[in-house]
């Protein structure tokens, strides 16, 4: 259950991405009197930001599958869940450049430049760098993913989340491409209004998947060896960590 959130999360938070990554798509290089390759370069563009996500929520789930391994899977994901919750009280506040850190702003910044660079180029191969680079761009929607996807506890779990997440905000990215301005801007508030709500849904549950409640698909129970629950639609994926006692 809690992966299908990370599509939902995207969907509807792909709103608040058109006033960054919108402008960058209607940038993309293509003729649209040539119109199924056109259609084409938005595809791979946008598969390329979904490549990136699955990279970092890689790197997310590395991380979170330590905490798991050392047995924190309860707490790192009430963490998580507190996290997000934190997050939505500074929801769509834009970050001075002062508090970003030095390196991460150099990065930026360099990612930006390439960014510039490829927009003038044409072709498939840059459209994909394209995408890629735009799943760098600081965003908070992707930070609020990366929290969830930490908390996942695997490698896998943390890939999946972050492709699902990308996959969820691939339908506003298109339609941005193809019907460009058209979407009315008080349409795109009301939904874009929604985003939060549902990052604060997302946090809850987590805490509440945290708390071991024995509810089932909400808050599983953990046995005395830490068997950590994910449900996937109708599939069930078991971790176990074992624990050695000194006797």
């Amino acid at each position: 259950m809690l992966l299908s959130t990370a599509i939902l999360v995207g969907l509807l938070g792909s709103f608040h991405c058109l006033g960054m990554c919108a402008p960058i798509t209607w940038a993309v290089p293509g003729n649209r009197q040539e119109k199924w390759r056109w259609l084409g370069g938005r595809m791979i563009y946008n598969s390329g930001r979904v490549v990136t996500y699955a990279g970092l929520g890689i790197i997310a789930g590395l991380l979170g599958s330590t905490f798991s391994m050392a047995g924190w899977q309860q707490g790192l994901s009430i963490g998580a869940g507190a996290l997000m919750l934190l997050g939505v009280l500074f929801f769509g506040m834009e970050v001075p450049d002062k508090a970003l850190l030095r390196p991460l702003s150099k990065v930026v910044l360099w990612v930006k430049k390439r960014i510039g660079g490829l927009l003038a180029k044409k072709g498939f191969k840059a459209q994909l760098a394209l995408g890629m680079l735009n799943g760098l761009l600081p965003c908070g929607l992707v930070y609020a993913a990366l929290i969830a996807a930490l908390s996942m506890g695997s490698v896998q779990g943390g890939a999946l989340y972050m492709a699902l997440f990308g996959l969820g905000t691939f339908p506003m990215m298109l339609a941005a491409a193809l019907f460009g301005k058209v979407i009315s801007q008080r349409f795109k508030q009301r939904i874009w209004s929604l985003a939060p709500k549902l990052v604060a849904i997302v946090g809850i549950l987590f805490i509440l998947r945290g708390l071991n409640l024995g509810i089932p698909y909400v808050s599983p129970a953990l046995s005395s060896e830490h068997q950590i629950t994910d449900c996937i639609g109708n599939e069930t994926v078991t971790t176990f960590v074992s624990i050695t006692k000194e006797k």
